[in-house]
């Protein structure tokens, strides 16, 4: 079999936070690395007990695949110095690590021949990563994630954008939405363990409903009780506790919208027919 050529690392900052660099075996893939100085670079091999130092960015030849682990403040400064490199870049493929900034942050390096992509972790139990790019960088990044036992899922050219909308809506916005049902059932009793764990079935079951997709109704309570108590509870709130009321207030008709175009992209036959029109009128 033929070997594996070594890959190459440039680093800068903080190294303990990377998930490429906790890949189980990086130490049988890291060959050259490069940092701000020979003595950094031999600290950095040292802790990750993998590659070997180097002092200038030409000692990363032997490899063709180069991670870039550095802040996004200094990315173009970096990206410059390569260029201005002795190395055959066009040989090159360079993939940026553990940045949410995506291949094209590395146009200047691809204007000079290199193949470029970007590497994104994903939440979960088990290694997950996102890449992007060029076909040919993102080769080499799925081959070394592979021989590492992690999922590769490969993003449209031009698309990481949409990945940060989806973890904004499954992982940052849903926690104002816990932290107000939290409250809520503090102040009608429910505290500790119970609390939590009634939280956390919740979850689980609107997950499953979401799986459900459009044979599942959406609307928790809205969908157990006739409009008229809704809309009485509702007003309760208002009256009662108006810091949750605006989260509701907010938040519900957004969500309505959103589902009502959701499920007549999945169903088509829910169209504006008077029976569909009925039931989403009857919602408060």
């Amino acid at each position: 079999m033929k070997s594996q050529l070594p890959v190459g690392l440039v680093l800068e900052g903080n190294s303990t936070a990377s998930a490429v660099l906790r890949l189980p075996n990086i130490v049988e893939d890291l060959g050259p690395i490069k940092s701000g100085s020979l003595r950094i670079a031999r600290r950095v091999s040292n802790f990750l007990r993998a590659g070997y130092g180097v002092a200038t960015y030409e000692e990363l030849q032997p490899g063709r695949l180069v991670l870039l682990r550095v802040p996004d403040s200094v990315l173009d400064r970096v990206t410059q110095e390569l260029c201005a490199s002795d190395l055959a870049l066009s040989e090159f493929a360079f993939a940026l690590c553990d940045s949410w900034l995506s291949s094209e942050a590395l146009k200047d390096l691809q204007d000079r021949g290199a193949a470029v992509a970007s590497i994104s972790a994903l939440p979960g139990t088990t290694p997950k990563f996102a890449v992007e790019g060029h076909p040919a960088a993102t080769r080499q990044v799925r081959r070394l994630l592979d021989r590492n036992d992690a999922v590769t899922l490969e993003l449209r050219p031009g698309t990481k954008e949409l990945l940060f909308a989806a973890e904004l809506l499954s992982a940052a916005l849903p926690i104002p939405l816990f932290t107000a049902a939290q409250q809520a059932l503090r102040e009608c009793g429910i505290a500790g363990k119970p609390l939590y764990a009634l939280l956390e079935e919740s979850a689980q079951e609107m997950f499953r409903t979401f799986c459900a997709g459009a044979r599942s109704p959406w609307g928790g309570p809205l969908t157990e009780c006739a409009p008229e108590t809704a809309e009485y509870y509702l007003d309760a709130i208002r009256r009662k506790y108006p810091n949750l009321a605006e989260v509701l207030d907010e938040q519900l008709p957004a969500a309505r919208r959103m589902m009502t175009r959701s499920r007549r992209d999945e169903s088509p036959e829910l169209e504006d027919t008077p029976d569909a029109l009925s039931s989403q009128q009857s919602m408060p």
